[in-house]
């Protein structure tokens, strides 16, 4: 090496030296933090997850058991349900039947339907029919009647 090219290579040894060195320790540190974020997470999720098996755990134990014990008083509130709305089926046939009734007599009678109208606050809901007029006067026969003795029993 000639006299003019040490002090060069020198020079340009010492810039590539500064390529190779880094320092470990900030980069470790990054590393660190990025750990400890991840384990930090870690643990609050581990925390949900026993809180919810603590929250499953209480619900089986406390409240299956009650629901199961209920479960005649349930099956006794859906019969009377039922019975519930069998009556109310038998009140809608029942209705229609005598709102049948009521608009052969005002036929027959020659009584306007406005008289009635005004007096049933349900004869805006009704369907127009065309009264049935018969040819001869039926014979009465008394209306069946309905008690809820009949549906429910007495406790």
């Amino acid at each position: 090496m000639s006299s003019h090219t040490a002090p060069i290579v020198e020079e340009l040894a010492k810039d590539y030296a500064n390529y190779l060195k880094f320092d470990i320790s900030s980069q470790m540190k990054t590393f660190d933090d990025t750990i400890e974020d991840v384990m930090m997470r870690l643990e609050e999720f581990q925390s949900i997850i026993e809180m919810v098996q603590s929250e499953s755990s209480q619900c089986t134990d406390q409240y299956v058991p009650r629901l199961r014990d209920m479960q005649p008083e349930i099956a006794n509130l859906c019969r009377r349900i039922d019975a519930l709305e069998h009556v109310i089926a038998m009140v809608n046939v029942n209705l229609t039947t005598l709102e049948a009734a009521v608009d052969n007599a005002e036929a027959e009678l020659g009584i306007s339907d406005r008289l009635f109208g005004m007096l049933n606050p349900l004869s805006f809901f009704k369907k127009t029919q065309e009264p049935v007029i018969p040819n001869r006067l039926p014979m009465y026969e008394p209306p069946t009647i309905y008690r809820t003795n009949d549906y429910f029993k007495s406790e």
